[in-house]
């Protein structure tokens, strides 16, 4: 058996990838995360997370980064966001992320995508389901999970994730008060970062590789159900919904948590906690 991997790093400490270090600092790895700015690093600093620069659109390349490619096991957790509109770019730095990672020796890549892959599919979503990306972000996220499982073969792991939600972080405030809100039968896929936290914490600990997961709570609610549920827990408007559609998505990744030995702590989008107000 292969030696277990005790060095861990993060490429995007975020709001996922912060949480993700800390809990894996916890268990015993040794991780190092990434933020764009010197200013950020107190942050990694202060939670006991050796914290380096690093920005993947940036020509410039401090050494000081060099560390972040050293690891066991590298995290790919950088979103394209508001950074760039432009698809290309972010594929393209996304490849040298890769590239470099490869060639420091890492042995395990996960890359952290979303199930926005599959674009405008239609019914039960397995991981084997053919991607159909309709949008510039879904399709930059195909062509570099493509990459990812190409360069690190049975080392290469592709973790798809649907609607992200905890914390602060709940859309329930997203659409309070608003009226003629189409799609009010249409299914809510969502997953909470706790459980996005465990599902990377296995795959790290199984060291799987060459395999492609994705992740969503296991009950799936009417988006008029649930947001109107949560317009109400938080003490918010609660908006109208047209009651149409029904024919979306349904992202069911039983196979993955079999694989992966899980049990959600929030099988339900109902089963996660409301922010408190004023959050």
């Amino acid at each position: 058996m292969s030696k277990p991997y005790k060095t861990v790093s993060i490429s995007g400490c975020g709001w996922l990838g912060l949480a993700l270090a800390e809990h894996l600092h916890h268990v015993g790895y040794a991780v190092t995360g990434s933020k764009r700015s010197s200013a950020s690093l107190e942050t990694l600093k202060s939670k006991h997370i050796n914290g380096v620069v690093f920005d993947i659109f940036s020509e410039k390349r401090d050494l000081s980064s060099q560390p972040l490619f050293e690891s066991d096991v590298f995290v790919a957790n950088i979103p394209p966001g508001r950074r760039t509109v432009d698809g290309n770019e972010f594929v393209s730095a996304m490849k040298n992320l890769v590239d470099t990672a490869k060639s420091g020796g890492v042995k395990q890549f996960i890359f952290i995508s979303t199930t926005s892959v599959y674009g405008s599919v239609t019914g039960i979503v397995k991981e084997s389901t053919a991607c159909e990306p309709s949008t510039e972000s879904g399709k930059a996220h195909r062509e570099i999970e493509n990459y990812v499982l190409k360069e690190f073969g049975e080392h290469g792991v592709v973790l798809r994730l649907s609607g992200l939600i905890g914390d602060e972080r709940h859309p329930g405030k997203h659409l309070a008060g608003r009226e003629n809100v189409s799609g009010g039968l249409d299914p809510v896929n969502l997953i909470h970062r706790e459980d996005c936290i465990q599902a990377i914490s296995a795959i790290i600990a199984l060291e799987r590789g060459g395999e492609i997961f994705h992740l969503s709570a296991t009950d799936h609610p009417t988006r008029s159900e649930f947001y109107r549920w949560a317009a109400k827990g938080l003490d918010l408007k609660e908006p109208v919904f047209i009651e149409d559609g029904g024919e979306g998505k349904v992202i069911e990744s039983a196979q993955t948590l079999e694989i992966l030995g899980l049990t959600l702590k929030y099988p339900s989008p109902f089963d996660m906690p409301l922010p408190e107000l004023g959050k």
